[in-house]
């Protein structure tokens, strides 16, 4: 017990199979949230705003359950003692946040009887995905990459959380959370402004967050995938690439994703080799799983040495110009990684403000954030201080 502060302890249940160092290993190289986090001694501690006061934070610590167990230890760190319900909602959020819950039993059977799955199952079967911890934070983050960089997107989001989010101390630790989706849709428009880096891109930040607030967060992640999608299609702002961002990485949804994305033509190639199956064929396989096969195949790749299929050359593609007249990216010019991704200890630096699109800054989120980054978190958050 930390002096002025007061601890809940509790058991996670994880669907086996679950490997909680794959979890560590993917937050760690998780580049749209890289630095939110902080990983040390085989544990994760994380800032959520407070379940009932978003004025609030409470700290997550996240580590391996005991020997036995099928999930992870939890220790939440509060300024006030937490009623059962709270701290039932704080369980709920890291279980979203870490993909306890998925069951993954169809998808595993489809993946073992797929010869070219054996070297991903063989490092990642453990693997659950890891998503953004609330859907104010994703969806702030997926609509800032429009028009803009991976980098200049995950910069600004953690310059709105750093101002306007709310932040505990722990063990001299000064965490900070990404606030909640009331306070940042009470920003006004030059607040939001400033952190978008122009006024049209805070217009369609408010329009998209107003947008998808207005429907209900349990429909998002349990009514039909057809509905939910069309739903978020609706809203102003919100594209195909954007729709399946949200469906996939902030709600856990794996039903379909876009497949004919060169980030994931790529991994094709490298899994099946000449001829590489079309996304039709590998949608018909997947089925309803199909996400989990793009996010457990991209992740898994990048923790591997294994040579690529004869015929290909694993080098880094370069930069392309590529946006829709939307806004949204095209998934035929998308790059998966960026030169900043492949840092493994510099700093990111907070951005200046107002942030700006330079002609050279063009688009390359579509190969970050929809699957993990290259990119290895820093030990210390940048959301946080010592």
């Amino acid at each position: 017990m930390l002096w002025g502060m007061t601890e809940h302890h509790t058991l996670l249940p994880a669907t086996a199979p679950f490997d909680f160092s794959c979890s560590l290993r993917a937050l760690a190289s998780f580049s749209p949230c890289s630095g939110d986090q902080r990983i040390a001694e085989g544990r994760v501690r994380k800032a959520l705003p407070h379940p009932v006061d978003p004025r609030q934070a409470v700290v997550v610590e996240v580590g391996p359950p005991p020997d036995g167990y099928t999930g992870v230890a939890l220790a939440v760190f509060a300024e006030t003692e937490l009623s059962a319900a709270e701290a039932a909602q704080v369980e709920l959020a890291v279980d979203r946040w870490l993909g306890l819950s998925e069951d993954r039993t169809g998808f595993l059977a489809t993946a073992e009887a797929d010869p070219a799955m054996r070297r991903v199952l063989a490092i990642g079967r453990g693997l659950h995905q890891v998503r953004f911890s609330s859907l104010a934070e994703g969806t702030v983050y997926f609509t800032l990459t429009q028009r803009s960089t991976q980098w200049f997107a995950a910069a600004r989001k953690r310059r709105l959380a750093e101002d306007q989010g709310p932040r505990l101390t722990v063990d001299g630790v000064d965490y900070v959370a990404f606030p909640a989706m009331p306070t940042v849709l009470g920003l006004d428009l030059a607040d939001l402004t400033r952190y978008a880096g122009s006024r049209s891109r805070a217009e369609r930040l408010r329009e998209v967050l107003e947008g998808v607030a207005a429907l209900d967060e349990q429909w998002l992640r349990t009514a039909d995938y057809e509905s939910v999608r069309s739903a978020l299609l609706a809203i102003k702002g919100v594209g195909m690439f954007t729709a399946h961002a949200i469906l996939l990485r902030v709600l856990g949804r794996p039903d379909d994703t876009p497949l004919e994305m060169a980030q994931f033509t790529r991994v094709a190639t490298m899994l099946y080799g000449e001829p590489t199956p079309q996304p039709a064929e590998i949608r018909e396989r997947y089925g309803p799983w199909v996400g989990w096969w793009a996010y457990l195949s991209r992740t898994a790749m990048s923790w591997t040495e294994d040579d690529p299929p004869p015929g290909e050359r694993r080098k880094r593609p370069g930069r392309q110009r590529a946006k829709s007249a939307g806004g949204e990216p095209n998934p035929e010019g998308a790059q998966a990684a960026t030169d900043s991704s492949q840092r493994s200890s510099v700093r990111t630096p907070h951005p200046v403000a107002p942030l700006t699109v330079s002609p050279s800054l063009v688009s390359d989120q579509a190969g970050d954030d929809m699957s993990m980054c290259a990119q290895l978190s820093r030990m210390e958050p940048v959301n946080s201080r010592r």
